[in-house]
């Protein structure tokens, strides 16, 4: 099951013990209950579907292996269980993964620039380490070459070989925000997960076919995708439909098919029903097949919009992909 996890994510969760004996004990039972056909109503069902989407897709992909394996079939509510289990191994992932390294730059008050320092350690954690502060006049004495960004409350008009992250003196929400962003996002700018050429805004459809249809078509333009590309799409939606409440859908093939990883958008004028729920945000997912890229931090972005209803409907309501994308960069807004 976690093989076929890790060869369609890529989540680097395969060889964590605490998940393999965690999914043993919990197997055991479920089977029992598949055998003698008992049903179980899982409570936390739909909070785990919109919260935590990317490892409920990775209970899909268990639960398949699980049937092809043992013949054992079971149903979302299962599912959501063992999506519990791999939720909680990702977050052991990001926990153990290498903080990044940034200085503090301040105009001269060696004050403010530890009051920033203090509010990014309460605030960041094992995410970002502080290697130092330091005054703006002193500013290429930071060692660049052990350092991966900085942290600045003055402009810096100076070329740097790292980025500067811009802030207030005393850091806000939004300060804070940015740098979350930064830390999140930086292997890839946004713009490369949503370019221009893949997003359809304001469009007149009035099902989930017709929707999945065009964006399938799309995909197809341009990638070289088998001919039976669309059903794959209707496939995984049998095994559990891809409406995750808040107006989005996040539909893809049962498995991997295209040569690289995009996305592809498109937001509709009037809601359509989608197994019951209204969708408005419709986001064709297509992974790399055979991929071994790191695919998280796009993962993160789309739980981020998952779970934001404000976020989505500005997303709805953009008439410009300027302003859609904009929209995505300043999510705490």
């Amino acid at each position: 099951m976690l093989s076929a996890v890790e060869e369609q994510l890529s989540l680097g969760i395969e060889n964590d013990r605490e998940l393999i004996i965690g999914l043993g004990l919990h197997l055991k039972p479920a089977i029992n209950r598949h055998t003698f056909g008992m049903t179980v109503r899982n409570p936390m069902l739909e909070d785990i579907k919109n919260n935590y989407p990317l490892a409920f897709e990775a209970g899909i992909i268990a639960a398949m292996a699980l049937d092809e394996t043992f013949g054992v079939t079971i149903d979302e509510n299962e599912v959501a269980y063992l999506a519990l289990h791999i939720g909680a191994a990702i977050e052991r992932k990001k926990a153990t993964n290498k903080p990044k390294q940034c200085y503090i730059v301040c105009a001269s008050g060696v004050g403010s620039a530890q009051l920033i320092k203090y509010r990014i350690e309460a605030s960041f954690r094992s995410q970002i380490n502080v290697l130092g502060t330091t005054e703006y006049y002193k500013i290429n004495n930071i060692p660049f070459d052990e350092t991966d960004f900085i942290i600045s409350s003055v402009p810096i008009k100076e070329e740097l070989p790292i980025p500067v992250i811009e802030v207030n003196a005393i850091l806000g929400q939004k300060d804070l925000t940015k740098i979350e962003q930064y830390v999140s996002f930086e292997e890839k700018s946004i713009t490369d997960y949503f370019p221009e050429t893949h997003v359809f805004l304001k469009q007149n459809m009035s099902s989930r076919e017709e929707v999945i249809d065009f964006l399938s078509a799309h995909a197809k333009s341009v990638d070289d995708l088998p001919d039976n590309y669309t059903e794959l799409i209707y496939e995984r939606e049998e095994i559990a439909p891809t409406a995750y409440g808040n107006r989005i859908a996040i539909p893809h093939p049962i498995s991997p098919q295209t040569r690289k990883t995009f996305l592809t958008v498109c937001t509709l004028n009037k809601p359509i029903d989608w197994a019951g729920k209204k969708v408005q945000f419709v986001c064709l997912l297509n992974v790399e097949k055979n991929s071994q890229e790191d695919l998280q931090d796009m993962y993160n972005i789309l739980g981020q919009i998952v779970n934001n209803e404000k976020l989505v409907h500005k997303l709805i309501d953009s008439t410009t992909y300027h302003a859609f994308i904009q929209t995505i960069i300043r999510m705490e807004d």
